[in-house]
């Protein structure tokens, strides 16, 4: 694009949307020529790390927004796949249009809130025959994972390897009209792979269709249903088509099989697509996300391909770095300098080293003044790093344990803001697994779906205040045993169970599941607080936790052993194969950080050595 014509298309949107002209002219061409281009084409925006796509996404939707009045019907939908992106983007957009309070007839969020607020929660009634509660007739999203006792009623046997195997609706899901079940947990998985027989294919069926007809569905559960309501009722797909004509899928490597599907289906009746997204970064197989089936789905459907290739977080080294991880052609320029001369640092560790990688992070942060909370300690997998972060949170508490560090934290004299944070956070989420279904808000103390975060909080307090009568853990000055305590605690949950709002079971369903850790039962409950606390300042998480931030430093640390699942070094770095998940997985992580990455591995062979030398690592 010549810079007239760059612009030209400046000084148009400037005039349209609320948004400097001097800030329009530092946008790149390639940033330009999508913001301005046609909206009624296909298009797949590929755009690299860091490339500002956020803030393109948030102009080219404001623009469109601001033209939409020439439209006869329908708004725009601008999707991504969590809750933090989806509010970052409702922001730039807000920012530059002329949006207020609401977003009508247009609409900002995830792709799951789309789905289910316009399908799957008015519609699916019709397919399901859920009679509803109360009137209300919404599908409740229950977790995979949920512990809720409620789920009992949605769980079977299965023989396996010479033993009975429980196994939860939530467990699995239904493909392909209920012709095809796939596994969602590591035992439904193994028990499906091995072959159902026609009895346990129909018992599979039997649960989640009970489970399905009594409200419930997961979120893979809610995708295959809107499957079936487009694929049943067309006049549903066609209305669906025309009140979103065009739709703007951000992070777009993230879509499921299903996903793809439902968007084919609104493609043939007419609806408009644009993919945003960087084809490397898909790191969600586990869910069905399969990058190869979507760019198919690209090149079958001939989407316009164009390119977002300037890095505005990273410097040159971490770009090149990455690159040549992904075997990228395309030339990735980086926006920033460089401000340590070795950004892209080796390091081997043995059994004696290992627990002090966090120290010497430390140690590089501070010499080169970066900021301590902006730095993340990374793995591919929660083995890696729980030797290391256990040094500063402990994450396998049972539901009782999370109550106790809960009051342990809240009811200390001298309470720090820490102590605060946590006593909320294990409170928040010790209430949420006993009462209630759904997707939690994590960031605002597990706060559940229809529950306002600070009403919640306040709810917490008051529940925390309250149960003062249960701490410090002592009967008579003596220390009290968890069985002991237990009883206490139940005696609590059924004289406040009414304070839980929209909770979504009742205290007598979930009252035998509040009991001791196991084999502890006669262990005192104040050893629970008594855990160590070493020296690790870092957030210590895997990769998937940091996808879409950016951070000033990472510290990769490879498993050591070459079994693990993905998490070896060796998995990372393959020349000539750069199709693998575990490779996409180094990349999203070591395209985090602007100013260093440290790559942690178990002592090298001289081979090892030489092939992580040659893309950019400094020993």
């Amino acid at each position: 694009m010549d810079t007239n014509r760059k612009l030209k298309i400046a000084y148009k949107l400037s005039s349209m949307l609320k948004c400097e002209l001097t800030d329009l002219t530092r946008l790149s061409s390639e940033q330009m020529e999508y913001i301005h281009r046609y909206i009624k084409d296909h298009v797949f925006l590929r755009a690299c790390p860091g490339s500002g796509k956020t803030e393109v996404i948030g102009l080219k939707a404001s623009y469109e927004i601001s033209k939409w009045q020439e439209q006869n019907i329908g708004g725009l939908a601008v999707l991504t796949f969590t809750n933090s992106a989806a509010k970052e983007l409702n922001n730039r957009i807000r920012k530059y249009s002329e949006l207020t309070i609401g977003t009508h007839p247009h609409f900002i969020g995830t792709f799951d809130s789309w789905l289910h607020n316009f399908l799957l929660h008015p519609f699916c009634h019709y397919l399901t025959a859920y009679k509803g509660k109360d009137g209300d007739k919404s599908i409740r999203i229950i977790e995979q994972d949920s512990g809720a006792d409620f789920m009992y009623a949605y769980q079977f046997k299965v023989d396996h390897k010479g033993k009975k195997v429980p196994v939860k609706a939530t467990e699995y899901h239904f493909k392909d009209n209920w012709k095809t079940v796939v596994g969602d947990t590591d035992i439904a998985k193994s028990i499906i792979s091995r072959g159902l027989t026609t009895t346990e294919f129909e018992e599979f069926k039997t649960v989640k269709t009970k489970f399905i007809k009594d409200g419930f569905a997961t979120y893979s559960d809610a995708e295959f249903l809107c499957c079936r309501l487009l694929t049943k009722f067309k006049f549903l797909t066609q209305k669906i088509a025309l009140r979103f004509p065009v739709i703007i899928v951000d992070e777009c490597q993230d879509l499921s099989e299903d996903q793809l599907t439902i968007i084919d289906i609104l493609q043939q009746k007419g609806t408009i697509f644009h993919f945003v997204g960087d084809i490397n970064q898909a790191i969600y197989e586990f869910r069905d996300v399969n990058p190869e089936l979507l760019m198919a789905y690209i090149q079958k459907k001939k989407f316009l391909e164009l390119k977002l290739t300037k890095n505005y977080r990273s410097n040159q080294s971490i770009v090149d770095l990455t690159s040549l991880m992904i075997g990228n052609s395309d030339i990735v320029q980086a926006n920033i300098g460089n401000l340590i001369p070795a950004p892209c640092i080796l390091w081997q560790y043995d059994d004696q080293s290992f627990s002090d990688l966090p120290t010497k992070f430390e140690e590089l942060i501070l010499k080169h003044s970066l900021t301590l909370n902006q730095c993340v300690i990374l793995a591919r997998g929660k083995s890696t790093l729980d030797p290391l972060r256990v040094q500063n949170q402990n994450n396998k508490y049972t539901k009782i344990e999370l109550f106790a560090i809960a009051l342990h934290c809240w009811n200390k004299q001298q309470r720090n803001t820490d102590e605060l944070t946590n006593a909320l956070l294990y409170a928040g989420k010790f209430f949420f697994s006993i009462a209630y279904g759904g997707h939690p808000d994590v960031k605002n103390q597990y706060c559940p779906d229809g529950i306002d975060p600070v009403e919640w909080r306040l709810l917490l307090k008051r529940l925390l205040d309250e149960a003062n009568v249960l701490y410090p853990f002592k009967a008579n000055g003596v220390d009290m045993t968890w069985k002991n305590w237990v009883v206490l605690v139940k005696q609590f949950l059924m004289n406040k169970w009414f304070l839980l709002k929209y909770s979504s079971v009742t205290y007598d369903k979930i009252k035998n599941g509040i009991k001791s850790p196991d084999n502890k039962g006669d262990k005192y409950v104040h050893e629970i607080h008594s855990f160590t606390n070493l020296k690790n300042p870092f957030r210590t998480t895997t990769i998937h936790s940091v996808k879409g931030e950016t951070l000033e430093a990472v510290l990769l640390i490879s498993h050591k052993n070459k079994q693990s699942k993905g998490g070896h070094h060796s998995h990372w770095f393959r020349e000539g194969n750069f199709t693998e998940e575990h490779i996409r997985f180094a990349y999203v992580a070591c395209s985090r950080p602007k100013h260093l990455l440290v790559i942690a591995t178990p002592m090298l062979s001289a081979t090892e050595l030489t092939q992580l030398k040659k893309i950019g690592l400094v020993p």
